[in-house]
């Protein structure tokens, strides 16, 4: 979650599992079961912070959770017409919390879903072979990008009515649309490769491509994330690279996003990063001075 206070992480694991980390300790203190398949797992906090949405891909399980008592407030199990796991693969919440939406990757449907109840209130269909794979939504709440990983192509919606606004596509044949962000004020999206070193940038006007932003050559390949700094400034897109090399996060400056050519800093790590959250100085001194203090391996603070 951005910009996350010292209260609890939540951390997916890819066997349906999630563990609550304390942030006073950095230990873990629960675990909650979704799902029982191995497979890829979402988890998303709601806008006042008082729910968690979880996605279970293998098991085709969506659910919410009360995070002061960690119960669950209501669970949903998606099936295609074939009986088989619709596999929602990625979830999002909506900026006034009302509702949540997910891509159900066998289903190749985008469905909008009541956070309150788990039902669906709008859907739109896509071509399976598309593979709608990640989504996110804009600050301000009216419109929905998704990464379709069949056919490299990024498409945009009105939300929450699901109206079709835009398609990108992208001129580098090795470009796969993996993860992106949008400018805190809607007019750009940053989408990140899984398998090239360069973020495009969408006009949210025309759905062009205006600039491609090329990331330096190095020895951690690999995408794990990309999101947005909590003050909207940058964005930071998080290499894993591998145990061996080390990965990297390189930070790009919005205010320059569709102009810029590379990144405008970069931070090489040692150890291969799955995810990396933004915390305040303070937060980080306290983690340094008590909880670091000697280096707990797999830590970077």
């Amino acid at each position: 979650m951005q910009g996350a206070p010292q209260a609890n992480f939540l951390v997916p694991l890819n066997n349906g599992t999630v563990e609550v980390i304390s942030g006073n300790s950095l230990t873990v203190t629960a675990r909650i079961s979704v799902g029982t398949a191995t497979g890829f797992i979402g988890v998303v906090i709601s806008p006042n912070e008082q729910y968690a949405a979880i996605a279970d891909g293998p098991s085709g399980v969506v659910e919410v959770l009360n995070l002061s008592s960690l119960q669950t407030v209501w669970t949903t199990v998606f099936k295609g017409t074939s009986g088989a796991t619709a596999f929602p693969c990625d979830i999002r919440w909506s900026p006034d919390g009302s509702t949540l939406v997910v891509p159900m990757r066998n289903n190749g449907t985008i469905d909008v879903i009541s956070s309150a109840t788990g039902s669906i209130t709008a859907s739109t269909t896509l071509p399976i072979t598309t593979d709608p794979f990640m989504l996110s939504l804009n600050a301000q709440g009216n419109m929905l990008a998704v990464e379709l990983s069949g056919n490299k192509t990024d498409v945009f919606y009105s939300y929450p009515a699901l109206k079709s606004l835009g398609t990108t596509s992208f001129n580098i044949s090795t470009f796969s649309p993996t993860r992106g962000v949008f400018t805190p004020d809607g007019r750009f999206y940053l989408e990140a490769s899984g398998s090239t070193n360069v973020i495009e940038v969408i006009s949210t006007s025309t759905f062009a491509v205006v600039n491609t932003i090329s990331l330096p050559a190095s020895g951690s390949p690999g995408l794990a994330d990309m999101e947005l700094t909590p003050d909207g400034a940058n964005a930071y897109v998080v290499m894993h690279g591998t145990p061996t090399t080390g990965g990297i996060i390189y930070l790009i400056s919005l205010a320059t996003a569709s102009t810029a050519s590379g990144p405008s800093g970069s931070i090489p790590l040692t150890t291969a990063p799955a995810f990396a959250i933004p915390i305040s100085v303070q937060y980080g001194t306290y983690l340094a001075d008590n909880v670091l203090s000697p280096p707990v391996t797999g830590l970077h603070c």
